[in-house]
């Protein structure tokens, strides 16, 4: 390994930075995870999951969906925490891996402190930390945060194999490579970002090997001369284990490669449509009745990037290397998913990773720069009111506004309002006779999240149009289908509540028949008199 670049950081204080942005990101994370309601994309995957967990086989949709690697990461954690049937799983059970994969992609910078530096190093740790962005996501069951660590693990492991790790390294980067197709298919995006990454830093600055006397160093005895040839195969392996279901479903694998032709389709937006500069404003500043703002990260990224050309790097090479690498690849990202006019928030996920860790190597070299002591402190304390404003934007963001659209994480998230609706359907079915209580729900997307909160129910049904006859006691549909949907009692009568938020911009209403209405009524007074 190429010598540790000044600084004032020990391995000690590496240790300190690590455990404290450990406990702080735990702290952030762990608590209150099943407060939030269930976003759709959640709601699915983890209907998904149970399905996968019961029948022992991912049914991999190429069109709508994604691979089956989230699944497979919960499956071994769910064996790990013992859970029992999937009627008895919480949402914070299901946010628990995508936690865990959280914690475990921030201790993952620890395996690039040779290139960004055990001082950049620690402050990359304790921004991750508390970045909002990277804690809400960190709280939600999708395939984001799982696949950012496995793009970092890919990109660690071989930058350890090139400053003369084993080929241990070469085969935990083609796992994590192949891992990062089976979690989600954009993962291409970051290979490309990669690739430009590569070729500018070997252009500009050369090889990554460490060197003596101006050479680089051959592949020492017992190492592989054909890195990408380990990289490669492994990382096809794994894939094609993980899509075919240990070799039992060969279609799957086939599909996930066709599955790139509607990408090509989805990528003009798909109904998510977002101009160029919205990842940009996303990171910088969002004012929506409060202003969201994550500019200190940004801002110390461009510092590192600058550092990464014009910063003196003691003639090591390697290092300047990997972080000309790091802000090509950033910038590349970013121009990309920019370029694209499908944007979910979630996706820039990655980007914003990156953007981390330079923003790491950006402080540590503002630190290194002054030298004053009275320099030193003020800027300290001005890292310190950056971190604070961070923290600030975290709790609210995953505790008061968790599913606010004024939180400009919250996308097309699930009102807080349906939790209105959820337990009074449970007192309609407890107060129903044996066998006589059904419900249905009518919406143009099948109602989701509900088939999560009510899939212990075995008498509801879900349809996108109005069926022909209604003959169900409980109906659940959009506010704006009452008209024609009371044209269909033919002569029964109904109880209307509502409406209920399922979305912003989307109400629904509850009918419950009569009879049944009047039956809950009763029993609403006679356990109030009792009480």
């Amino acid at each position: 390994m190429p010598s540790h670049p000044k600084n004032s950081l020990g391995l000690l204080g590496l240790t300190i930075f690590t455990i404290v942005s450990l406990v702080i990101g735990a702290y952030y994370r762990l608590p209150a995870r099943g407060e939030r309601p269930m976003h759709t994309d959640e709601a699915i995957l983890a209907m998904k999951f149970a399905d996968f967990q019961s029948s022992g086989h991912f049914q991999y949709d190429p069109k709508d969906f994604h691979g089956p690697g989230l699944h497979y990461i919960t499956n071994v954690w769910s064996k790990l925490a013992g859970w029992g049937d999937s009627l008895t799983w919480t949402e914070a059970q299901l946010r628990t891996v995508t936690v865990m994969c959280g914690l475990l992609l921030l201790l993952s910078t620890l395996l690039l402190r040779d290139a960004l530096g055990r001082l950049g190093t620690g402050y990359a740790m304790l921004i991750m930390a508390v970045s909002p962005m990277m804690v809400y996501y960190s709280r939600y069951f999708i395939m984001e945060v799982p696949l950012v660590l496995f793009i970092t693990l890919t990109l660690a492991a071989l930058w350890r194999w090139s400053q003369g790790g084993s080929r241990w390294w070469l085969l935990l980067a083609g796992f994590s490579l192949g891992m990062q197709h089976a979690t989600k298919e954009t993962f291409v995006i970051n290979v490309i970002a990669g690739v430009v990454g590569l070729v500018v830093a070997k252009v500009l600055i050369g090889d990554f090997a460490p060197r003596q006397s101006g050479f680089s160093i051959g592949p020492t005895r017992g190492r592989s001369t054909k890195p990408w040839l380990w990289v490669s195969v492994v990382a096809v392996l794994t894939s094609v284990t993980i899509y075919s279901g240990f070799f039992k479903d060969w279609q799957a694998v086939k599909d996930s490669a066709l599955t790139y032709l509607n990408y090509l389709e989805r990528s003009g937006g798909s109904g998510h449509e977002k101009p160029w500069h919205y990842y940009l404003t996303l990171l910088s500043w969002r004012k929506d009745g409060l202003v969201w703002s994550e500019a200190m990260i940004v801002g110390l990224a461009l510092i590192g990037m600058a550092h990464a050309f014009l910063g003196n790097h003691m003639k090591n090479a390697p290092r300047q290397a990997f972080l000309v690498f790091l802000t090509v690849y950033t910038l590349v990202l970013f121009a990309i998913y920019s370029f694209l006019a499908y944007k979910t928030p979630w996706s820039i996920l990655s980007g914003q990773h990156a953007l981390i860790l330079l923003a790491g190597v950006g402080a540590a070299a503002i630190s290194q720069a002054m030298t004053g002591k009275f320099a030193r402190v003020v800027f300290r304390v001005a890292l310190g009111f950056g971190l604070y404003h961070l923290i600030a934007q975290t709790s609210l963001a995953i505790h008061l506004y968790a599913a606010d659209s004024r939180n400009p994480y919250v996308y097309s998230h699930t009102s807080s309002n349906l939790l209105r609706l959820l337990p009074q359907v449970r007192e309609l079915q407890q107060t129903a006779p044996d066998g006589a209580f059904d419900v249905l729900v009518v919406h143009r997307d099948a109602g989701w999240p509900l088939p999560w909160y009510w899939r212990d129910i075995q008498s509801v049904r879900y349809t996108a149009t109005l069926p022909e006859t209604i003959d169900a006691r409980v109906i659940v549909a959009e506010l704006d289908m009452q008209p024609a949907l009371e044209a269909k009692f033919a002569g029964k009568t109904y109880h209307m509540q509502g409406p209920f938020g399922l979305r912003p911009g989307v109400m629904l209403n509850l009918w419950v028949e009569q009879t049944l209405w009047e039956r809950h009524t009763l029993r609403k007074q006679q356990e109030a008199t009792k009480q």
